[in-house]
């Protein structure tokens, strides 16, 4: 079958219209639907792995390709009905999948293969095995051991559930609040960041709620009122997807359900971490806060203002800075002049390139969904051979994605006549635009954020598997961030710093050593309370999915950020209509970034501050043990196999301070 998303040079085609975009998914069903019928069609005699379990990997092999392209171009396309169709087929796709899942004829077959297929088969690959594991459990997770009205009271509930988790996040990446704010408001507010501000009618700035307007301002603004009125502008955003999250929830235990793929298990096992660390971090958490209290009270006292005697919302990101320049001498502004985006992009790429073993090529005049990216050929530096290509596309524009994330684009698996696709992913972030006179300049928290995001490109590049279902990134949802995490620890390095910096002027001058030592000193200030928030965001989503009473999740949102982030939520807002992630696949899974960060914090301090950071041997190692082989092996293998024995928390909490 031609694959429509490839172009004659084999690379991903982007260049789809609307409609060729909707036959491409009817042509997605149809296809499938005939697969699926002649595998139903099989014997008991005649099932076995060959007969049901490869015709149905093989189909995922192809599928999956096809589908990642077509449902991506909704997060990226500048083309609104490109948008449109590419969710509106997104809908489709799931709605048929969750059918598909559900049939009891299929179910059928994959028993009667399982029954056929001897404990002790020879012909069947160790990823063999752990496919047909897979596909006879997605069966029965799906409800086949239901009786019949119970399945489809269950099928109706899916569709429901995809179709609103759809809805949820369309809000939030077509959301185009703001407010304007006069000048005189905007005290403490570069010229740049303000002239890149569009105006109104009366000559006030407007404010948008995308990253590079709303992190800077409540960083930097002096004027407390503003920030006040922004952070509540973005927190009462996407009201109507309270109500769609609240339909969501009324579902016995889903907490349960997910975790039983995942690394974590059980509720109580996730609970019982959340709370543990959170018990610990207070002590952190309560002298931090008294830190930055003293810090307002002084700026107050100075200012002539009342001090209320407490940190708020509007507050935190604004008084950290204030401390981290005062403490530490950091002036973001000022580091951000040493990572333009051309510096951090070369730098970081020949640190990868070391690292794991690979050479990148940029290519000119790229095949790609707009004139912002970047594309790139990857290859193993020893053989020389092509292993797959990357996308890069970092910038904002109305209509995109507005978080940082990977795209898997198409998986490196084989085809049924035995030949190897070369997988292709693509990084979407919102870093600042570059100027007339200033290329795009960022801050550190953002280098961090490139190399974290690049980490997940990584783990899609060089993952080498057979079957699709268990390519890169397709590893339990509380471990997938681990290898991540792990390389944002080249961030803190004084080495590294030192090679990816230069100023965007002085082009040959990289950021002064005194003020790297200061930046790696300040690494964790503050830790307590930021890792508070990511246990409030966990323990908000655990509550949520495992509770069986009715829940008022705009209260609860407010109740358990007080209580967890010890920070006073902002009255009449509702945060959680924005909380993305529990409808963009971390639902009762938020808590895997703490959770994976203790075995990334355990990789990266047992062997690459032990053997080098830029050790080639141990690059390879976690390159051969952790990112390829995917989905293929448990996690806690793959700690195992790279750490030469089970992971424990004692790195993470010595990272932090503990």
């Amino acid at each position: 079958m031609t694959i429509a998303t490839t172009t004659k040079e084999g690379l991903v085609n982007f260049q789809l219209t609307s409609a060729q975009v909707k036959e491409l998914g009817n042509t997605l069903i149809e296809h499938s639907r005939k697969v699926y019928d002649t595998v139903a069609a099989v014997s008991d005699a005649d099932s076995n792995f060959h007969t049901v379990i490869r015709p149905l990997a093989e189909l995922e092999n192809w599928s999956s390709a096809e589908e990642n392209v077509v449902t991506f171009l909704q997060y990226v396309s500048a083309d609104k009905a490109l948008r449109d169709a590419s969710m509106e087929v997104d809908k489709q796709l799931q709605e048929f999948a969750i059918e598909s899942g559900m049939r009891v004829d299929l179910y059928r077959r994959v028993q009667a293969a399982r029954a056929n297929t001897p404990a002790d088969v020879s012909d069947l690959s160790d990823e063999d095995r752990r496919l047909f594991d897979k596909i006879e459990l997605d069966f029965k997770r799906n409800g086949l051991a239901l009786p019949e009205a119970e399945r489809e009271t269950l099928k109706a509930i899916k569709k429901e559930l995809a179709d609103l988790s759809i809805d949820f996040s369309r809000r939030i990446n077509e959301d185009v609040t703001s407010i304007a704010i006069d000048e005189a408001d905007l005290d403490g507010m570069p010229r740049d960041w303000i002239d890149g501000l569009a105006k109104n009618e009366a000559g006030q700035r407007i404010v948008t709620m995308k990253y590079p307007d709303f992190f800077p301002l409540m960083k930097l603004c002096k004027v407390e009122e503003t920030r006040k009125k922004v952070l509540f502008t973005n927190e009462t955003r996407c009201k109507d997807n309270i109500a769609t999250l609240e339909k969501l929830l009324g579902y016995d235990n889903h907490a349960a359900f997910k975790l039983e793929v995942k690394m974590a298990k059980k509720v109580p096992a996730v609970t019982s971490f959340l709370d543990d660390l959170r018990k610990r971090l207070y002590v952190l958490a309560e002298k931090e806060l008294e830190v930055l209290r003293d810090v307002k009270k002084r700026e107050k006292e100075s200012l002539g203002q009342a001090y209320d005697g407490q940190i708020n919302a509007w507050d935190f990101s604004y008084y950290a800075r204030i401390l981290k320049e005062e403490k530490y001498n950091v002036n973001d502004e000022l580091v951000k002049e040493y990572f333009s985006m051309p510096s951090v992009t070369a730098g970081m790429l020949r640190i990868y390139e070391t690292v794991l073993g690979l050479k990148f090529k940029e290519i000119e005049k790229p095949p790609v969904w707009h004139s912002d990216v970047r594309m790139f050929e990857v290859t193993d530096a020893a053989s020389n051979e092509v292993i797959g290509h990357f996308y890069l596309d970092l910038h904002p524009r109305d209509g995109k994605y507005t978080h940082a994330a990977c795209f898997g684009l198409r998986p490196g698996c084989e085809n049924k006549h035995g030949q190897r696709t070369l997988p292709a992913a693509a990084m979407v972030a919102n870093f600042s635009k570059p100027t007339a006179d200033k290329p795009s300049l960022l801050k550190h928290d953002e280098v961090t954020t490139f190399f974290h995001e690049l980490g997940h490109v990584m783990h899609q590049i060089c993952s080498k598997v057979y079957w699709s279902r268990f390519h890169g990134t397709a590893v339990e949802r509380d471990f997938v961030e681990a290898p991540s995490q792990m390389l944002e620890n080249w961030c803190w390095d004084a080495a590294t710093l030192e090679k990816l910096s230069a100023h965007y002027i002085r082009k040959d001058e990289p950021l002064p050593k005194e003020l790297i030592q200061k930046m790696v000193e300040a690494k964790n200030l503050n830790a307590g309370l930021l890792n508070l928030r990511q246990i409030f965001f966990g323990t908000f989503d655990m509550t949520l999915h495992s509770s069986e009473e009715t829940l008022d999740t705009t209260a609860l949102w407010a109740k358990l950020r007080e209580e967890v982030t010890l920070i006073k939520n902002m009255p009449d807002t509702w945060g959680a209509s924005t909380f993305g992630h529990i409808m963009g696949g971390y639902d009762a899974g938020y808590y895997g970034y703490l959770w994976s960060e203790v075995f990334s914090a355990d990789m990266f301090f047992s062997r690459f501050e032990k053997e080098g950071v830029e050790n080639p041997k141990t690059g390879m190692d976690y390159r051969m043990h952790i990112l390829q082989p995917g989905g293929s092996i448990d996690g806690g293998d793959m700690l195992h196999n790279f750490l030469g024995r089970a992971p424990t928390m004692d790195a993470f909490l010595r990272s932090i301070g503990l």
